[in-house]
């Protein structure tokens, strides 16, 4: 199962929309590609720039699941690398995470504290192994931020395959 997960690929070449619309971002982490497609399909879909937050912390591979999984278990920021877009630069913010342990991933909750205050609209696309919409996580996420987003897709996703739920 691990082995597949981690041959998952997608690539930025297969997007040229992205990065034409300087008005739009969207911001998002992905342990192992998943949500990046989903990142970059959204921002091909609205033009928007892109933006992904990384982290000096193990996420790759087995081991990085089970690091991960202790953030999340525990719902601790997790530490990431400095902001280096500006965020308030831009008219709507479409923010993609992983859902860890029912929960927002420790990356993306380290980036919403962060941009607290510099994102003036924002939407959500979660992206998860259940069949839940995850509305607490984003409601999380819109107190971690201090606005109210405008719009919530939660998609489960199983081995690639991805169902708006």
């Amino acid at each position: 199962m691990f082995g597949k997960q981690e041959a998952f690929h997608v690539a930025l070449t297969d997007y040229p929309i992205i990065g034409t619309n300087k008005k739009r971002l969207v911001v998002f982490f992905s342990r192992m590609g998943y949500v990046r497609k989903l990142a970059y399909e959204e921002a091909n879909r609205s033009g928007a720039e892109t933006y992904e937050v990384k982290s000096p912390e193990r996420t790759e591979g087995t081991l990085g699941f089970w690091w991960c999984g202790r953030y999340g278990m525990h719902k601790w920021q997790m530490p990431i690398e400095p902001v280096s877009v500006s965020l308030a630069d831009y008219e709507h913010v479409t923010i993609c995470t992983p859902i860890w342990v029912f929960s927002v991933a420790a990356p993306m909750r380290s980036f919403c504290a962060q941009a607290a205050g510099k994102i003036k609209e924002a939407d959500y696309i979660l992206v998860h192994h259940q069949g839940s919409t995850y509305k607490s996580a984003a409601d999380e996420m819109d107190a971690l931020l201090g606005l109210e987003r405008t719009g919530l897709r939660s998609v489960q996703c199983r081995k690639g395959q991805y169902k708006v739920v």
